[in-house]
């Protein structure tokens, strides 16, 4: 089994995190879909979705989405 490596590019890593966010609340062709078109390598997207196992761990920063996880709403709008 190959051993991890840390990612240096963080650019791929948050689009990598948001679209495994983005597998946990809809599905796989949406997240495929969502890093092909941040030019994720697709031996990554195809790793990723294939083998939950061996992703990396995200960041505390990575694991949130506003697209997922929506702010409170301001005091105005309550």
């Amino acid at each position: 089994m190959q051993e991890r490596q840390r990612r240096s590019d963080d650019i791929t890593a948050n689009a990598v995190a948001r679209g495994l966010n983005i597998l946990d609340v809809r599905n796989a062709e949406l997240a495929r879909r969502y890093m092909e078109h941040k030019f994720v390598p697709a031996e990554v997207i195809g790793r990723v979705l294939a083998h939950p196992d061996l992703r990396r761990r995200l960041s505390p920063e990575q694991a949130i989405s506003e697209a997922i996880t929506p702010s409170p709403p301001d005091d105005a709008d309550g």
